[in-house]
């Protein structure tokens, strides 16, 4: 959500003044506590489709350390004088108090920069502070807009990387909780508009604890990709004809947006060559660097900057808290710091494990949940984009629902099947048995990014579902 505080945007002459607020949680969670020791195992909020296991009690979640509009709270802030275009002129780092004027979800956020002019009323949007005209919102979400877009340019003129993944959410039935529908969450600019800030923040936060404290800061690295994997790949992108750039993050993500055509399925191979090039990557890993001695070890591949941590999410994140921790020692607003460098590593070990399970957790959840929709609402029916060629299967990437599938040729009424690689490009013929005597058999050829017809349905093992191919030339169910 969004969050306008008093000054929703300060002008300053020529320039503005722009903060990102972030939840004092470590005001509350005082170190060496029953509670902290509790937060410190958990380490993460683990998200499942239906609902959350949150890392902190709800009365800090959802009361005390939630910005509730025109309620005062406390917060850690990050403060920056920064152009129009995006340049920094000052920082600054406190512990504050702020009382939101409003609380806007990323859809009323997206309406405004969708209609820049549009004169909204007061019932289109949350209650708003009286201290605060509806214009003055709607003109700051602009501006930040504008920023965030300078910055967002900046980040991948300077060589950013971004690989999305599609994600796929539900409507569940309020009564039963059961999957109603579902769909891909669209990644909009009201979305970046806050990523960027929150990056700026992170980043800013990471280059002040590292200062003060050089031995004990708790960063987070990206480290580059695996390089067994990614040479595979640069070979599978030449024999392909793809023309991509894999010299650096930069590169790659230039040559990403620029190798997919510009047709109507130009998005469909993007994501195909996403998942692709996601399979090099390493996992991004928490660290103290006082153990980690090779600064070159910092760097975050993706983001391609120096230094980096979390800060953001306190209430969501353990290691956010020790970054809070690390901040008010090093502004003179909190404990001297008492973890020394290897009981920091010891937490940023436990904080990559939890993560990593919590991730699985909520991959696992997201696919039982599709699963019971496919019983519930299939046999589904999507285009869907070939990713992979075996000799006797192939993967597919179903564009609708965002999901991944392998499709057997033994499941199909096939003839036959043959597989070869034609310049080395991997290519299965398939060979379909005739509906009727009268017919001729149908020869369908399956490679990368072929567009073919699939249908999702249920198997008889509970919570499972198959994908099979439809015939060539089958018409299409409404």
């Amino acid at each position: 959500s969004f969050f306008c505080t008093n000054t929703p945007l300060l002008f300053l002459p020529g320039n503005f003044e722009v903060g990102v607020h972030i939840a004092d949680v470590s005001y509350f969670l005082q170190e060496g506590t029953e509670l902290d020791k509790v937060a410190s195992q958990r380490a993460t909020s683990v998200y499942l489709v239906q609902k959350v296991v949150p890392m902190l009690p709800r009365l800090l979640c959802e009361e005390l350390c939630s910005l509730n509009p025109m309620t005062d709270r406390l917060t850690f802030s990050v403060i920056w004088k920064i152009t129009p275009a995006g340049k920094i002129l000052d920082e600054w780092f406190g512990r504050s108090i702020i009382c939101s004027c409003v609380k806007l979800s990323y859809d009323h956020a997206q309406s405004m920069i969708d209609h820049p002019d549009r004169q909204f009323r007061q019932e289109e949007l949350p209650p708003i502070s009286s201290q605060h005209a509806l214009d003055e919102i709607r003109q700051a979400i602009l501006n930040l807009h504008c920023i965030a877009r300078s910055l967002r340019k900046q980040r991948f003129d300077g060589g950013a990387l971004r690989l999305d993944q599609l994600k796929l959410t539900f409507t569940l039935d309020k009564e039963s909780g059961m999957p109603q529908g579902c769909y891909i969450y669209q990644y909009r600019d009201s979305n970046k508009l806050v990523e960027e800030f929150m990056l700026l923040a992170n980043m800013a936060v990471a280059h002040k604890i590292y200062r003060s404290f050089q031995g004990q800061a708790l960063l987070r690295c990206h480290p580059p990709p695996k390089i067994k994997m990614l040479e595979d790949l640069m070979e599978f992108c030449e024999q392909m004809g793809l023309n991509i750039d894999f010299s650096s993050a930069g590169d790659l993500h230039k040559s990403l947006n620029e190798a997919v055509g510009t047709d109507k399925y130009a998005v469909a191979r993007k994501e195909v060559l996403t998942n692709m090039c996601s399979r090099p990557m390493q996992m991004a890993l928490y660290f103290c660097t006082g153990i980690l001695k090779d600064e070159t070890q910092f760097r975050h591949y993706a983001l391609n900057v120096p230094l980096y941590t979390h800060f953001t999410s306190p209430i969501r994140r353990f290691p956010d808290v020790i970054v809070h921790r690390l901040l008010a020692a090093a502004i003179g607003c909190g404990s001297p710091v008492r973890l020394t460098a290897a009981e920091i590593q010891k937490e940023a070990d436990h904080c990559n494990d939890r993560k990593t399970a919590s991730k699985r957790v909520h991959e696992l959840s997201t696919d039982l949940f599709f699963s019971v929709f496919v019983k519930e609402s299939g046999p589904l029916e999507s285009e869907a984009m070939v990713m992979g060629v075996l000799n006797e299967a192939f993967d597919v990437l179903v564009l609708k629902y965002g999901v991944q599938k392998r499709v057997y040729c033994n499941a199909l009424p096939l003839l036959e099947s043959h597989f070869t690689k034609v310049g080395k490009k991997p290519e299965l013929t398939l060979i379909w048995e005739p509906e009727t005597p009268e017919q001729e058999a149908v020869h369908q050829v399956i490679s990368i990014f072929s567009l073919v017809e699939v249908v999702l349905k249920s198997e008889s093992v509970p919570l499972k579902y198959s994908a099979t191919l439809k015939r060539p030339g089958e018409i299409p169910k409404e």
